[in-house]
């Protein structure tokens, strides 16, 4: 029988193929926006990107389309950031859109993104290599204009919360073509020739491209190389720059940024206070606890009458003597009479003792005669009796059988 696909198979074939491919799980397309539909209910929008020859069907998810910042209209032309899929139901591939920009400031978007995908590669914003921002500050280098508005409120903020902190100023454009260079020139100053404590580095909020020189491959690496820790302050909400990115706090407005890089004294103070009003209460009731102990072992009889308690320490101390000195007496006692018995049982079971009842120990040379068997007619012996030694000769011999037990 011939062999066959199913459409669901061959549906699912050509689909893995395609997500298979690294280059088109992916990439960026422009084209012209038509037919864009977004579903009140589900929120995701379906729409056709197209040029003069060709379309292809997109599609965009909730979770993506509520991110965007513009309201996509039909001939819009766009660029989108998204990956290819087969939609096996219908058997026609689509794009699932990820990211959406207008094409007017898309090149400049595909520019950062290819920037900050690299350095990204690179490891300019691994978490690892970030630093701590030390938590008792008193010396704070912020790298801004001095004419901004961001700057009064880091200075505001930080008067309020640290009254004695040292600010050191280091003047920079934050916007045009010099920003990224006097921005990460100000950063290199405060590093070779200031003793701050920690750096902030940032501006007020404004347009996508008034906050270009924050997203400069500059101003990342003079973050990324600042020995000192820096704390980003671009003073906007919602996205990220690459600045934000390497920085090694990142703060949404300069105000949180002078939040963030020192302590509020005041309340430090009253926490202090309170502290030390607790240490001494504790102290306190600890100096009184160990008093009424001392009383209450001082009102002890040992201490007020200590001649009647040694005294009848004395008494049960020679009572035990004479019980342990009885007990000790009475055990001799008792194993001198256990000797004496086991004595007079082995004198009973002395040789000695059997002979003296008649019996006598007949020798052959140095042998023992047990049996008739062992002598013959001539043999000579010798009798051990209770008083002496009788050597004899053997002149008859008889078995006898005797009674046995």
């Amino acid at each position: 029988m011939k062999e066959y696909l199913s459409v669901s198979q061959l549906n699912n074939y050509i689909n893995r193929l395609l997500i298979g491919d690294t280059i088109l799980q992916d990439f960026w397309l422009k084209g012209e926006i038509s037919g864009f539909r977004l579903y009140q209910q589900s929120g995701h929008a379906y729409f056709t990107l197209k040029d003069e020859e060709a379309a292809v069907s997109c599609v965009m998810f909730k979770s993506r389309a509520r991110h965007l910042k513009f309201k996509p209209e039909d001939g819009m032309e766009v660029l989108i950031r998204g990956s290819i899929a087969v939609y096996a139901r219908q058997g026609k591939y689509q794009i699932y859109a990820e990211e959406m920009q207008p094409y007017g400031i898309g090149e400049l978007f595909l520019y950062l993104e290819q920037l900050k995908n690299r350095l990204k590669a690179e490891g300019y914003f691994d978490s690892e290599k970030k630093k701590p921002i030390p938590a008792l500050v008193n010396r704070v280098g912020v790298v801004t204009s001095q004419d901004g508005a961001a700057f009064q409120d880091i200075l505001r903020v930080l008067r309020q919360r640290h009254p004695g902190v040292e600010i050191i100023l280091v003047h920079s454009s934050v916007q045009g073509v010099d920003a990224p260079l006097e921005l990460s020139a100000g950063i290199r100053i405060l590093n070779d020739y200031s003793k701050a404590d920690v750096i902030i580095v940032g501006r007020g909020g404004g347009s996508f491209e008034d906050l270009m020189a924050f997203n400069s491959e500059e101003v990342v690496k003079a973050i990324y190389e600042s020995q000192l820790p820096v704390i980003s302050a671009v003073g906007h909400e919602v996205d990220y720059s690459l600045a934000d990115l390497v920085a090694d706090l990142r703060a949404a407005t300069p105000t949180q940024a002078a939040q963030l890089a020192v302590p509020d004294m005041l309340h430090l103070q009253a926490g202090i206070d309170d502290y030390q009003q607790r240490l001494l209460r504790a102290t306190s009731n600890r100096i009184n606890q160990y008093s009424e102990t001392l009383d209450r072992v001082m009102m002890r009889r040992i201490w007020r009458e200590p001649e009647i308690v040694l005294g009848k320490s004395q008494e049960t101390l020679a009572a035990l003597q004479n019980e342990m000195l009885d007990a000790v007496l009475e055990n001799w006692k008792v194993k001198e009479r256990e000797f004496s018995v086991i004595i007079t049982a082995l004198d009973k079971l002395s040789p000695l003792k059997v002979l003296s009842r008649g019996y006598a120990v007949v020798r052959q040379g140095d042998k023992i005669v047990r049996q008739v068997e062992e002598l013959t007619p001539g043999s000579s012996l010798q009798i051990d009796l209770s008083d002496g030694t009788v050597d004899a000769v053997v002149v008859n011999r008889e078995r006898v059988e005797r009674w046995k037990r």
